[in-house]
């Protein structure tokens, strides 16, 4: 198959380079070279006669060769990253030319999709990452090191190691995968935790639909393109080394409720299990009365003081004046605050090589190897650490019958409390992974560089193993066979890409045309088993070796195939208005509906270029775009649209007899013919916006505004009248807002400032789910207790639950208020002083379904990051915040209470500001109210927190060692701090909560102090 879609392919290439290159048959003959700033020849250079198609480039030693037509003749010699120049011919028969660098920030070139756009020629908000800002973050994985750095992308970071986090671009427009798409080298992967962050050389973020349109059915989350580092023509070999070490230190620890504390508030639950607990830990233990002397602080049990982390690379770039490479080798180790058995470990090499084996063709490759080792924790324990009673310790001796290790329990005092150390300790939860990513490449230029043909082929290979194994093992109640589960999964991706590029311009008129064509395949296999009773030693962790179990075997997989059609266009006169226009075809074997189609257009105006605005002082830059677009998210399941049998159902007819006398029981069946023809979710946005520069370019900035309506949504639904729940697309949603981006750049003698700042705001709303009135959802297992809903003109999966209105101070209160007295008069006692007050919202007087409501997202209105940094002499400093506003947390920490069946630990705040007695609170409820059922209602306000949080994001001193004026050697030695200070309300570890909002069993961020040096030879 691959054979034969590049055979058309390169018989275009002979083509082209048959009738490619004319030649003037009368004219002058000019030679030259072309160099920049430093003396340095400049290859690839294009020199065109103005006014014709006639043109040449530079050869690898920057000389060139053109035929024109007479001495009035004018040169037009350009380079990418340069001043353009234009010289008239005259009786000059040699023309050497001196290019200098374009000093604008705006005249940069910006990865795109499929390719590259100056900044200042954009007609949609891509954002660009400076990848040196990015390495001054202390991170393992590089999206977290975005972290507060781009308006309308955020990201939720994970403390658990290795782990990435979460990214949402622009808000959530699925019901289902929410992600954006990565592009590595070409290459379509749902993650990059595997990249070396110091093996990126240039990332772009495609936000609007205009931008990312050129990526059809997998762009509507957004698309974050990356390129890894490359050599230069010329350059002398250059070899980089790059390494930090620090520590992690656990912050924003939660105080939890102490021995005595905890006692008391058992004891006023009024329950003889509580109480006897308290007496039960004072025999066992020590103590006297109803005071124990235990008093076990789990989450300092659980947590180490510091955590290692470090990263440590070499990187070597280098070129002749025909062949770049660069090799790149890379170790990266974290290891976890919660003290067991939990890490990350990865090696990285990257190789490049690129070629040019004629003075038309370029040949190239990629390649990024990447092995890696995640011990995964078991999170649980963090959520026992909060729960758990301090009335027992982690170890008891007197517990005879626990092994390996002499845990205590619980149970032996009475209570059914996990402890919290057991869970870590008896986890081994390892992921081996290899990945990995090569691709290969010819490039061929035809008729002076105006015509490029490229043709890629980009590949994932990934493997991995899982050992999940828990040994034998006895708290002290009963002995727990050992268990191994083992799981292997396989992913095989390509995709091949045929681009056609035709770049030219007359006068002030420029164009760029791309035709493209891609082919993709993308499969993955798994395979899950499981046996008990395999032995300790991981030399015989095989199933064979224990007993297998059947009910845990697993094997899944999938193929999905893709072929694509897509074409962009570029225009602009006079640098002043600019147009793109892209196209894609997608055809899918996901679906039914074979196709979809995803235009985009942008338009945009530098209004600075105008003649009316020459003599102005205000604005060095100022352009207005508009961009509109559709995009496609094929992340849902594959189409359903057939019937299906299930075997087994209990309510069909039974055919046969049952009994071993009689005969063999044979189930019936349910044939199920109601589905829906399933396609990929529609992404429909516009986004106005406008970039500026001010102040001799000191100040520069972007607003946009945008609108992203997303229909087709995909979701399982109910049907009446005893139809199954069906997957279809039945749903639409809207997200819009503001992103905007400033920064202020100054230099003074020696010393130079800079501060930078964005923001962008969200407003998300469901505005359908066809004929149904709300969706209900929430947390598994808490679904009934801590709701959430999707509903027509609400935010998705929106908190959901009563209002408290305050705290019952006396039975003066009580008598006042109608939905106490109907509570009171159905079973008296119900409402008591201490007891939550909730809000009568429907009027009835009494406490229904009609008063739970909306009780906020957790979706944040606002996020935003600032920073600041200054230079002086050799010295640097610079200083990063970040934060979110107008969210919620549903607290299911604190939440378990109003589920525990005998007193769970609660945190030390919530302790010491119970209830008790009149006028002490109107917030927190008495220690006995938290065992009565009224204040266990579904979905408390009180359970729903402020989200909102400012962290001092990142903290950096450098200096830059000066070695001698002509040493090959520059080094920079620096200190770095990471999430030092979080600013917050919020109750819980962390208010970095990924999912949707329900705070349980998180692995919180850490603070990360170290040091490094970068050096280059």
């Amino acid at each position: 198959m691959r054979e034969n879609l590049f055979k058309p392919f390169f018989l275009l290439i002979l083509l082209l380079a048959a009738v490619g290159s004319p030649v003037f048959s009368q004219g002058l003959t000019v030679t030259g070279t072309v160099k920049d700033e430093t003396a340095a020849m400049v290859p690839g250079a294009t020199i065109l006669v103005k006014g014709t198609t006639v043109g040449t480039n530079t050869d690898a030693s920057g000389a060139f060769s053109i035929r024109v037509p007479d001495q009035a003749s004018i040169l037009v010699i350009s380079a990418v990253g340069y001043v353009a120049q234009e010289i008239t011919v005259g009786q000059k028969s040699i023309i050497d030319v001196t290019l200098a660098p374009e000093t604008t920030q705006l005249a940069d070139l910006v990865v795109i999709g499929y390719g590259t756009q100056k900044k200042g020629d954009l007609t949609a908000p891509v954002s660009t990452i400076n990848t040196e800002d990015m390495l001054k973050r202390t991170t393992a994985t590089p999206m977290e090191a975005l972290q507060g750095s781009v308006p309308g992308v955020q990201v939720v970071a994970s403390g658990s190691p290795g782990s990435s986090p979460s990214v949402r671009i622009r808000g959530i427009g699925s019901f289902n995968n929410s992600n954006p798409l990565y592009v590595v080298d070409g290459m379509f992967v749902d993650d990059i935790g595997f990249l070396n962050p110091n093996d990126i050389a240039d990332m772009s973020v495609l936000k609007d639909a205009s931008g990312a349109a050129i990526y059809g059915v997998r762009a509507a989350n957004g698309v974050v393109i990356i390129t890894t580092k490359k050599g230069k023509l010329n350059m002398k070999t250059r070899v980089t080394y790059n390494g930090y070490a620090g520590f992690q230190l656990p912050t924003n620890v939660p105080k939890m409720a102490n021995g005595q504390q905890f006692s008391n508030y058992a004891l006023e639950w009024r329950t003889p299990a509580d109480s006897g607990s308290v007496r039960e830990s004072v025999a066992r233990y020590g103590g006297s009365g109803l005071t124990p002397s235990t008093n076990t602080d789990w989450y300092n049990a659980l947590l180490r003081e510091k955590a290692l982390i470090t990263n440590q690379g070499v990187d070597i770039q280098g070129g002749s004046d025909k062949v770049t490479y660069t090799a790149g080798v890379n170790y990266t180790y974290q290891n976890g605050i919660m003290d067991a058995k939990n890490d990350f470990r990865r090696y990285n090499v990257r190789l490049q090589m690129e070629a040019r084996a004629f003075t038309w063709m370029k040949l190239g490759f990629t390649s990024i190897l990447n092995n890696s080792t995640t011990h995964f924790p078991n999170n649980e324990a963090f959520l026992t650490a909060y729960t758990a009673s301090p009335l027992f310790p982690v170890y008891d001796e007197n517990n005879v019958n626990a092994f390996p290790v002499k845990f205590s329990n619980s149970g032996l005092i009475g209570r059914g409390d996990p402890n919290a150390i057991s869970q870590a300790y008896y986890n081994f939860n390892r992921l081996k992974q290899f990945q990995l990513l090569p691709s290969i490449y010819a490039e061929a230029d035809f008729w002076a560089s105006r015509l490029t043909f490229r043709s890629q082929l980009s590949q994932l290979y990934s493997s991995g193993l899982r050992a999940n194994y828990i040994p034998q093992r006895n708290l002290g109640v009963a002995t727990l066979v050992s268990n191994l589960g083992s799981t292997q999964e396989r992913t095989t991706n390509y995709i091949l890409d045929n681009l056609l590029t035709y770049r030219d311009g007359i006068g002030s008129h420029n164009w760029t045309v791309l035709l493209g064509q891609s082919s993709r395949q993308e499969q993955w296999r798994m395979t899950r088993v499981s046996a008990d009773n395999v032995p300790a030693d991981e030399e015989f962790w095989y199933t064979r070796q224990g007993t297998p179990n059947s009910a845990y075997y697993d094997e899944d997989g999938y193929r999905n195939r893709g072929v694509s059609f897509f074409a962009r266009g570029t225009y602009d006169f006079d640098n002043k208005y600019l147009l793109t226009a892209t196209f894609r075809a997608d055809g899918s074997s996901k679906y039914q509906t074979k196709w979809g189609y995803f235009p985009s257009v942008g338009l945009g105006w530098v209004m600075s270029r105008e003649n009316f605005m020459k003599d102005q002082k205000i604005f060095d830059f100022l352009k207005f775009r508009g961009s509109w677009g559709k995009l496609g998210n094929d992340g849902i399941r594959p189409n359903s649209g057939y019937a299906s049998v299930t075997v087994g159902n209990p309510g069909s007819a039974i055919f046969g007899s049952v009994g071993n006398t009689n005969g063999q029981y044979i189930p019936g069946y349910t044939v199920n013919n109601f589905f829906a023809n399933i396609t990929w979710e529609i992404v429909t946005e516009w986004d106005f916006g406008v970039d500026f520069e001010l102040l001799k370019n000191r100040l520069k900035g972007s607003v946009d505004y945008y609108n992203r309506k997303t229909n087709d949504v995909a979701l399982e639904r109910s049907f009446p009248f005893g139809a199954p729940n069906i997957y279809g697309n039945w749903a639409s949603m809207e997200n819009s807002g503001f992103d905007v981006v400033l920064s202020w750049n100054h230099q003074i003698g020696k010393l130079g400032y800079q501060i930078g700042g964005n923001f962008s705001t969200l407003k998300n709303k469901v505005t359908d789910i066809g004929s149904l009135l709300n969706i209900p959802g929430g947390y598994p297992e808490w679904m009934a207790e801590f709701p959430n809903r999707i509903e027509v003109g609400r935010p998705i999966q929106y908190f959901y639950g009563y209002e408290v209105a305050g705290i019952y101070q006396n039975q003066g209160e009580i008598d006042a208020d109608p939905i106490a007295v109907s509570a009171n008069a159905a079973v008296p006692g119900t409402v008591q002083p201490g007891f939550f007050k909730y809000r009568d919202l429907n009027g009835n007087g009494v406490k229904d379904d009609g008063d739970r409501t909306f009780l906020g997202s957790y979706l944040p209105k606002v996020t935003y990051g600032f920073n600041a940094s200054l230079t002086y002499s050799h010295f640097d400093l610079s200083v990063v915040f970040q934060g979110v506003a107008g969210n919620k947390i549903m607290n299911l920490n604190r939440g378990r209470y109003v589920k525990g069946q005998s007193s769970l630990n609660l945190d030390a705040d919530f302790y010491e500001n119970l209830w008790t007695g009149p006028g002490t609170t109107n917030e927190y409820p008495s220690a006995y109210a938290l065992s009565k059922s009224w204040n266990r209602p579904q979905g408390a306000s009180f359970f729903v927190e402020n989200g909102a949080y400012l962290r001092v994001q990142n903290v950096q001193v450098g200096y830059n060692f000066k070695v001698g004026d002509k040493s090959p050697v520059s080094l920079r030695v620096f200190a770095t701090a990471d999430r030092p200070l979080i600013f917050t309300k919020y109750t819980g570890f962390t208010p970095e909560i990924s999912g949707i909002g329900y705070d349980s069993n998180v692995y919180p961020v850490s603070a990360t102090y170290s040091m490094g040096v970068r050096a280059t030879f």
